[in-house]
């Protein structure tokens, strides 16, 4: 595993743009974290997955949707071969969509893993979902942090309150979790709050139709069944929208299928199978 450019950054304010090297050139394939702003949460995963092919794993902290894409195509085209494989997770789903309707040209094959979901109406639910998850000690904890966020006086303690966030969210996201490891965790409330205003404006709009009309390459989905981003409203909207598209719903799983008791192997083998 190569980190460029060599460094640790152990202030979460001042994250930037990096990317990660996973495995031995060529580097045919691409994985984009969620978040946004959640850098490194894909770290592990790419990690197995570079034993058969080499992944760039991109840590994005741009505060524009523009500036992620630019810096992600000029990796590519340094350090890809030729056209790339790009797996999205979650916000990265939405990002891999814009990144292969924008440059199709280096794009080979798009992967989307837990996409959410395109129009308003169907996201207006994912909160109700995970609070009748939660119980009483997590629904306390959620609103303590939920404050200590709004009244964070620094980058440092928003991003430390964001990722605590974060953590809570994934324990009910999941059917059966394996909490595997990452090799980093980075959080930037920055990056989240200007990157994702700027996407539900996208998604407001019905922006993702025209990206996705602009999508030249195959497009593939994977979904857990458990998870609080509805499949079916995504899996059908991709369905009407893409010439070029196929699904798997994974059962017994969550927002995050590499960490889930019962759906790992089948998505790690799903995964090798599209790459």
């Amino acid at each position: 595993m190569v980190l460029v450019p060599i460094m640790l950054i152990f202030c979460m304010s001042v994250l930037t743009n990096r990317f990660v090297l996973h495995g031995k050139p060529p580097y045919n394939l691409v994985f984009l974290h969620g978040g946004p702003g959640a850098g490194g949460e894909l770290a592990g995963l790419a990690e197995d997955i570079s034993s058969a092919k080499g992944v760039i794993e991109p840590r994005l902290y741009s505060l524009g949707i523009k500036e992620q894409l630019e810096y992600l195509s000029g990796i590519i085209t340094r350090f890809g071969d030729q056209k790339v494989v790009l797996a999205g997770y979650s916000w990265g789903a939405w990002l891999g969509i814009m990144l292969a309707g924008t440059y199709p040209q280096l794009i080979s094959k798009l992967i989307l893993v837990s996409c959410p979901p395109f129009q308003s109406a169907e996201a207006k639910n994912i909160m109700d979902t995970r609070l009748r998850r939660m119980d009483e000690g997590q629904k306390n904890k959620l609103a303590t942090l939920t404050r200590f966020l709004a009244e964070a006086e620094n980058d440092a303690m928003a991003d430390e309150s964001l990722a605590e966030i974060g953590k809570l969210v994934l324990q009910v996201d999941a059917y059966s979790p394996l909490y595997l490891p990452d090799a980093f965790l980075e959080c930037s409330y920055k990056t989240y709050k200007s990157i994702w205003q700027e996407a539900l404006k996208l998604r407001l709009e019905n922006k993702f139709e025209e990206y996705l009309s602009a999508v030249k390459c195959p497009v593939v989905a994977i979904h857990g069944d458990y998870d609080p981003h509805p499949a079916r409203p995504v899996l059908d909207y991709l369905a009407n929208h893409l010439e070029r598209f196929s699904a798997v719903l994974l059962k017994r799983c969550g927002h995050c299928p590499w960490q889930e008791k019962y759906a790992r192997e089948e998505f790690i083998a799903c995964l090798q199978k599209e790459i």
